[in-house]
């Protein structure tokens, strides 16, 4: 999980400020949001480091045979890849993986929430789907598309969560989507559990330092 205590918010609208009528409360919710948006950041930074990279993904999709074992090509390197067409549709991950014989290519999007609108739900489905339809011919082997709700344990929830705009058979949980890739999802888990609460000390810890909520806070334990 990102750390609080870390966000550097960008772009910051005083929409925050507005709604509680106090700069310095809108701030400390502006930082709230930014730690949210750079948690699936984090989430895919956690995932990245346990799997073997790839150096040169132009020349690893230029083997015939892959080495037996799984390898995770990133979205940047997605993006810079000259053999894959990735505009405006590249995918969080695309894993390939060989065992027994048999190779493998998932093309997966990771989410760290599972609920989104109708609009959001049918427009990652035609992006990925979109990305996959493009390079097809460059991804050759068997393919397959996943949208993984990482905090997800249920596949139908993940099914629910995005309207239904997706195939039953591409929902993964966070533990399928660990499993595929042979690492450890509660070390993942724990890891991000453990910035949790340092996020939860951090808030407290600053809205004590705002006077003004310190001072309500104070008026209202009088009360209890």
């Amino acid at each position: 999980m990102a750390k609080l205590r870390n966000a550097k918010p960008k772009n910051v609208s005083g929409a925050y400020n507005r709604l509680f009528g106090h700069a310095e409360l809108g701030l400390l919710i502006s930082r709230v949001q930014s730690t949210v948006i750079s948690s699936g950041s984090e989430l895919e930074r956690l995932i990245r480091d346990k799997v073997a990279g790839i150096e040169n993904l132009d020349e690893f999709l230029r083997r015939d045979i892959m080495p037996d074992r799984v390898f995770l090509a990133t979205k940047r390197q997605i993006k810079k890849c000259n053999s894959l067409d990735a505009k405006d549709s590249e995918p969080d991950f695309i894993v390939f993986k060989r065992r027994h014989n048999e190779q493998k290519r998932h093309v997966i999007e990771v989410k760290d929430g599972h609920v989104f609108d109708t609009k959001k739900s049918s427009s990652e489905r035609q992006s990925l789907h979109r990305f996959v339809s493009k390079n097809g011919r460059n991804l050759p082997y068997i393919i397959s598309t996943h949208f993984c709700a990482f905090n997800q344990s249920d596949r139908l929830a993940i099914w629910e969560g995005f309207k239904k705009r997706i195939n039953l058979n591409e929902a993964m949980t966070g533990q399928e989507l660990c499993d595929l890739l042979e690492i450890d999802y509660n070390e993942i888990v724990g890891l991000r559990r453990a910035d949790a609460a340092d996020n939860f000390d951090y808030f407290i810890e600053s809205l004590l330092q705002i006077p003004d909520a310190k001072n309500r806070i104070l008026a209202f334990l009088e009360k209890q």
